[in-house]
């Protein structure tokens, strides 16, 4: 249980980036978004995030609560808020604090001349330039990357992303056009989701040990009409797959 709980921390941390482009959110103005999560098909949790343009960039505000109960006990407790400005297709700050079942964390990161600075519990270190975060909002600018930064730990990680292709996923009882990406890293196993029809993510899949998957899925109120492909039938559950 220790090294399964220590992972859906981990994962958690990593999907704490909006799914809209920084460009297109601050010529369109403010907006939220709201993903619930589950623990295979269990619900334990919410991410919301407000994107707010400010000047010639975006702030990005993140808020994740996760319970795990096991026999009505809480076993794994979780809550991360995130703030984040980006410019240019880069990271110009971050602040961020975490509660992971009483083990706390802070990031805070900013870019200077010299190149990105993060400062984490064990200490301070230059990233380089241009540096980002894990951002699924933008599909160019991660399959660009070969590193990218923990939200939670400031760990600047390197990783592989791989098209998948076509595919469909089923979120709040309908079904959904998709392309897939697979993330592979050092205890990294993620799947993502973008709509066919716009690109805006909609789902992230996380394979846990034991066999276990942690999931993201879009609140289905904020799909657009034209990415269902298939309603569900009246009476089935409205659970994520």
């Amino acid at each position: 249980m220790k090294s399964l709980l220590t992972l859906l921390a981990v994962t958690a941390s990593l999907a704490l980036v909006p799914s809209m482009p920084v460009s297109a959110t601050a010529v369109g103005g403010a907006r939220t978004l709201n993903f619930d999560v589950f623990l295979d098909d269990r619900a334990i949790g919410y991410q919301r995030f407000a994107l707010t343009p400010a000047g010639d960039g975006t702030r990005i505000e993140t808020q994740a609560e996760f319970e795990v109960k096991l026999l009505l006990i809480t076993a794994f407790a979780y809550d991360h808020h995130n703030s984040e400005l980006w410019q240019g297709g880069c990271l110009q700050s971050i602040d961020s604090r975490t509660d992971s079942n009483g083990k706390k964390h802070t990031v805070s990161g900013r870019a200077r001349d010299t190149g990105f600075v993060v400062a984490t519990n064990e200490g301070e270190r230059g990233l380089g330039d241009c540096v980002a975060s894990f951002a699924y909002w933008d599909k160019d600018i991660l399959l660009q990357r070969q590193r990218l930064l923990n939200s939670q730990t400031g760990e600047y990680m390197p990783v592989r992303i791989d098209a998948l292709g076509p595919d469909r996923v089923r979120i709040g009882g309908r079904d959904v056009d998709v392309e897939r990406y697979a993330i592979k890293g050092q205890g990294l196993d993620i799947l993502l989701a973008y709509t066919m029809d716009g690109g805006d993510w909609v789902a992230l899949d996380s394979r846990l040990d034991g066999g276990r998957t942690l999931r993201y899925r879009r609140s289905p109120g904020e799909l657009g009409a034209s990415s269902v492909v298939q309603a569900t039938r009246v009476g089935d559950p409205e659970t994520a797959r």
